[in-house]
């Protein structure tokens, strides 16, 4: 059986009426091509923002995205969710969507990405922070341990992109790491291959 590696992005989304940065919004979009380009599955949550703008990428190439809802209504899913997951679980979701990738990109982002973050950190799935489209992967790298390490566990090093092609080839190259989270073997125990 073939594995399909999955990519998941993580970044804001856009609350009604919000317009995000144009710039944040073109390259989420290319991130999902490059994603979709490599073969491998884009894993967002599904709603609008970079969420919306990555999976427009993916399908354009031809890509399978998966979507995990905070929402109980897969009909508030984007419209370039293949598989959507309404899981009803608010920002609960985001241990899903940090949690079942092989690795994520992290682009811009407020609380929520940050959470995500910490959530893959702890899980050690490899993250990889797009620089240069403000929000925490702009503010990230300044708080780090060693310049990497989220704290003194130094669970696994997060890694840092300047374009949206090398942020991907870093999340490609990541993505067979094996897992090193914490100790919580029930939490953190991943059957992936």
């Amino acid at each position: 059986m073939t594995r399909m590696i999955t990519v998941g992005l993580i970044g804001r989304s856009a609350r009604p009426g919000e317009q995000l940065p144009p710039a944040l919004l073109d390259a989420s979009e290319e991130i999902g091509r490059h994603v979709a380009n490599a073969g491998a599955a884009l894993i967002t949550g599904g709603t609008g923002g970079v969420m919306e703008a990555s999976s427009r990428g993916a399908k354009s190439a031809g890509g399978l995205t998966v979507g995990f809802l905070p929402y109980g209504d897969a009909e508030r899913a984007n419209a370039y969710v293949d598989l959507v997951f309404p899981t009803g679980m608010g920002t609960l979701r985001n241990v899903l969507t940090a949690r079942v990738c092989h690795s994520l990109i992290m682009i811009g982002g407020g609380v929520g990405t940050l959470n995500e973050l910490t959530v893959a950190y702890d899980a050690g799935v490899p993250v990889v922070a797009l620089e240069g489209l403000g929000g925490w992967s702009d503010r990230l790298r300044e708080t780090l341990y060693d310049g990497c390490y989220l704290d003194e566990r130094r669970v696994l090093p997060v890694s840092f992109a300047a374009t949206p092609h090398e942020a991907v080839e870093i999340a490609l190259r990541r993505a067979d790491e094996p897992r090193s989270g914490s100790k919580l073997e029930a939490l953190t125990g991943w059957a992936g291959g």
